[in-house]
């Protein structure tokens, strides 16, 4: 998993499911198409947001209204990004989306594969819940969180996207101290939007 895929990933985990089988092409604007998506030389944070919006703008209907929640995401980092220092650069790529995204072939997300990767993930999520309700203190949670070492980076992403309000910032943080693969991942992501 690359930088792009785990940025799409953290804002709408079915998103970036989308990305994964995808060939990536060099072009001038976002466009997906069956098997491939086009992808310009643009600012990180920018091709994060632009991938996202053409993904989601891929997607038929019925898959955009399940989706809506994380349509309401990837506004959040965009509005995120426009206040940060890079908020100049990225601009023109954030307020006028519609310049470098084209219209893509329609895609589906496949809910059977995501439900298979939910199921692995839940019981995790129910141990972080209860240690959640149990936990005196961040530390003492941190200290129970262990188990999570277990999940790869991907399986670390949709427990975050599956968690929610304050289960979901304990649950990366908890990733962060006990996976160590996910903190590269994280860096590197970091590290990505500053380019």
């Amino acid at each position: 998993m690359d930088e792009l895929e785990f940025c799409v990933k953290s804002l709408s985990y079915p998103l970036g499911m989308l990305l994964e089988g995808l060939e990536r092409r060099e072009g001038e604007k976002v466009k997906v198409g069956r098997g491939f998506i086009i992808l310009p030389k643009v600012p990180f944070a920018a091709l994060c947001y632009l991938t996202s919006i053409a993904l989601f703008d891929a997607l038929d209907m019925v898959d955009r209204k399940r989706l809506n929640d994380n349509y309401d995401s990837i506004e959040g980092f965009r509005r995120k990004m426009l206040g940060s220092k890079l908020g100049e650069r990225l601009r023109p790529y954030l307020e006028s989306p519609g310049r470098y995204v084209s219209p893509g072939e329609r895609l589906t997300v496949n809910w059977l594969e995501f439900k298979r990767r939910s199921e692995r993930v839940e019981p995790y999520l129910e141990k972080l819940r209860e240690l959640h309700e149990r936990a005196k203190s961040r530390e003492e949670f941190l200290r129970g969180s262990k188990f999570v070492e277990e999940l790869t980076v991907d399986e670390g992403l949709l427990l975050s996207y599956l968690a929610e309000g304050e289960l979901k910032e304990l649950a990366n943080a908890a990733l962060g101290k006990h996976k160590p693969e996910f903190r590269e991942a994280v860096k590197a992501y970091f590290r990505a939007l500053r380019v």
